[in-house]
């Protein structure tokens, strides 16, 4: 097979040399770097387990990002996660059929570029975050009814796992969408992996195109804490209600697959409005305590279809996709969010499985709670930043040079950081790693 001359635009010598040296070393050292993971099959032990029930998984991920200009000041910063994990058949190893537990580790370690230089709000590396520690990320048990059906799970869980998702979206560094939107998990108040809760939901399938889905989470918003990765106690402030439906088709050969969303969500905890104090008047104006409200909602929509395919049964076209989303007026920091993008997979001849993607998203502040800062503003000048919307470019490029290494270089405009308009537009360079082991 030839391969494309070393044209391919990189963001650091070190990523184009990958790129373009590592295919004509796969031929070279033929299986190893061929196999789908890094350590390979351990003499067949791998394959024995799977045969008996236990499929073992574990990746390390890494992600580096550094500012040219804009933010408070130019820097670098790297952070990483290893996850480990493994699922269990249980009709394998018990006899109970259609059943399996799920276990997930994380360990993260690394400094944030946002929070350490751009002062921004959706972070330009996703990874960091849920304490930077070693948690427990999923223990739970997954089980299908009724010939497929129906599916429950039970257990440890991320909310985000399993509401709200866009696969599609996660070829991106930015947190303002990788799966998730990060400005609907401010709103909510939920977490996302890998910080969990005790909860569940159960999916039905009411024809093979369309679902409905509803699940029930404990609340507890101290979870991501840096002291909380393995505090399974149930102690809890309320009780996360997400609810979504869902169609999708064109998945047999030669169609274009599309999908569509529905979903909203109330969480029961006690949240403050965003404006308004006890006594029905502007905060901002007056110093006093804000209105509590029983609880806070939302919804969102995602969509995404595939509008072009090379050929009736390869993975090589184009993908466009979008999401929105509106969090409720009284408690919300953002009022709305939307993402619009997409991906086109297989790059090159000889690269089916390489990725560009580009994306476009912001988040607008609530104005009432704009409105507060400008009255706090008014009382005590220059003590708040008065923020109304953050956006963010992105484009990466997703070379996957083995089956068990990924190398992503990307690049990313924040516009707005902070969502005040007083730090100067970022522009940064990233680069994702993955390895499977």
């Amino acid at each position: 097979m030839r391969h494309p001359p070393c044209t391919i635009p990189g963001l650091a010598l070190g990523s184009t040399l990958w790129l373009c040296t590592l295919p004509a070393l796969a031929q070279q050292a033929g299986g190893w770097l061929g196999q789908p993971t890094l350590t390979g099959d351990w003499g067949g032990t791998r394959t024995q387990l799977q045969g008996d029930g236990i499929t073992l998984r574990a990746h390390w991920t890494t992600e580096s990002a550094g500012n040219l200009s804009g933010g408070h000041r130019q820097t670098a910063r790297y952070t990483q996660q290893l996850d480990l994990g493994a699922d269990f058949d249980l009709d394998k190893l018990w006899g109970v059929p259609d059943a399996k537990i799920q276990f997930t580790v994380t360990e993260r370690d690394g400094r944030s570029l946002s929070a350490d230089a751009l002062g921004n709000q959706f972070s330009v590396q996703e990874l960091y975050g849920a304490g930077q520690n070693f948690r427990l990320a999923a223990l739970n048990w997954q089980q299908d009814f009724l010939d497929h059906r129906v599916f429950m799970e039970l257990g440890w869980s991320p909310a985000g796992d399993d509401f709200a998702r866009l696969p599609a979206f996660c070829n991106f560094q930015n947190g303002i969408i990788c799966g998730h939107a990060n400005a609907m998990t401010t709103n909510s108040g939920a977490h996302n992996y890998p910080t969990a809760q005790w909860g569940g939901h159960v999916k039905w399938h009411a024809t093979p195109d369309f679902y409905a889905t509803v699940g029930a989470y404990l609340n507890n918003p101290n979870a991501g804490n840096k002291d909380q990765g393995w505090n399974l106690s149930l102690k809890h402030h309320g009780v996360f209600l997400p609810v979504e439906v869902g169609w999708s088709n064109g998945y047999g050969s030669g169609q274009l697959p599309a999908d569509l969303k529905l979903g909203a969500y109330y969480n029961t905890v006690g949240t403050p409005d965003v404006y308004t104090d006890v006594n029905g008047q502007s905060a901002g104006l007056t110093g006093a305590g804000f209105m509590q409200h029983n609880g806070r909602s939302g919804g969102y929509f995602i969509v995404d279809k595939m509008v072009y395919r090379e050929g009736p049964d390869t993975k090589r076209g184009l993908t466009l996709g979008s999401m929105g989303g509106v969090g409720d007026a009284s408690t919300a920091k953002y009022r709305y969010f939307w993402i619009v993008g997409g991906h086109y997979q297989g790059t090159f001849p000889g690269r089916d499985d390489d990725v560009v993607s580009l994306m476009v998203a912001s988040g607008r502040t609530n104005p009432r709670l704009t409105r507060y800062q400008r009255d706090r503003d008014l009382v005590a000048p220059g003590s708040i930043g008065i923020q109304r919307y953050e956006s963010v470019a992105e484009i990466d490029y997703g070379a996957k040079l083995t089956p068990w290494l990924i190398l992503r270089p990307n690049l990313q405009y924040v516009m707005h950081p902070g969502g005040t308009g007083g730090i100067p537009d970022a522009f940064v360079i990233g680069l994702y790693t993955q390895v499977t082991f």
